[in-house]
């Protein structure tokens, strides 16, 4: 059949929803949580819905052999995988998903396995859903959805802006919160550093006078009482000092906590996509934000729990 842009368009975003909605399932079974697997904040996966509608366009006329729709199917959204993978890691300089340990799959980014699971998907769309999807855009007043349907397509666009931007900010947001760790733990040496050098300065001092002066007993141990003057001195310095220190550090790590509380956005994709923990340039910062967020969520629970 021939569609029009408006059934297009509707086709687009119902599979997109229908696409997340499958997604968010496997991903439950799979990890046993609930996560939002999609790349918009939105319930939409648009990759789903773009590979619905190339398959549509482009195998509706051979949809009555089973084995021309299940291989053109693989080929299309495989095809559509690798080339969304593959521009999403160019862009973002990270791995969405990873297809590596897999056998038989192309730079991480398609596999045969997966191919295959579309190609039976698709298979079943073709023949079970589709029929009802078209039945029920076309049970949509036209009137109505010709003004929902931009609308719709606004809030996704809107939503694929606003998350962009979140994801930009990423690496400039890594760096600064690798500038603060690096500051909290100059500063938890220095502390440690301090004390230990005020008390060998003592002790060197001590031993040295012992053996030039062994004679002396008064002498030493007047000496002894301005050393450990000094030393109390040193050490009533050194506390101001680590006193500074520990506000110093307080507030990097206030800082630092903050930082990493900041974005919903990026919260979100952190525990959405935990394979991005193993991406090319800031992989490993992903990891220390979904560690943070795992280890917030488990406090608040079991704060709950006591409760």
């Amino acid at each position: 059949m021939n569609y029009t842009l408006y059934q297009m368009g509707w086709i687009l975003v119902l599979y997109s929803i229908i696409g997340w909605c499958g997604e968010v399932a496997f991903a439950a079974m799979k990890r046993g949580v609930f996560v939002n697997r999609g790349f918009l904040n939105g319930p939409v996966c648009p990759i789903y819905g773009f590979g619905v509608l190339i398959v549509v366009l482009c195998l509706e006329p051979f949809k009555d052999s089973l084995v021309l729709l299940f291989f053109g199917s693989m080929i299309l959204t495989t095809l559509l995988e690798f080339f969304t993978g593959f521009v999403l890691e160019k862009f973002f300089h990270d791995k969405w998903w990873d297809y590596s340990s897999n056998p038989f799959n192309i730079k991480g980014y398609v596999c045969l396995e997966a191919s295959i699971m579309w190609g039976i998907a698709c298979c079943l769309v073709m023949d079970v859903v589709h029929p009802l999807v078209m039945k029920l855009i076309n049970l949509l007043p036209y009137s109505v959805g010709k003004w929902l349907l931009p609308a719709v397509m606004l809030i996704f666009a809107v939503d694929g802006v606003l998350t962009v931007m979140e994801i930009l900010k990423m690496p400039k947001r890594f760096k600064t919160m690798q500038e603060l760790e690096k500051a909290i733990t100059a500063v938890s040496d220095s502390m440690g550093e301090n004390i230990y050098e005020s008390v060998e300065w003592g002790k060197e001092r001590r031993d040295a006078f012992n053996e030039k002066h062994p004679e002396l007993a008064e002498k030493k141990n007047e000496a002894s009482r301005n050393i450990q003057q000094r030393r109390t001195e040193i050490s009533q310095k050194n506390t101001a000092n680590k006193e500074a220190a520990a506000k110093k550090k307080a507030e990097l790590e206030s800082r630092l906590a903050e930082l990493k509380n900041k974005s919903i956005v990026q919260r979100r994709i952190t525990r959405a996509y935990p394979q991005l923990g193993k991406g090319e340039h800031y992989g490993e910062n992903f990891r220390k934000l979904k560690a943070h967020y795992d280890g917030m969520k488990n406090r608040k629970k079991a704060k709950k729990e006591e409760n």
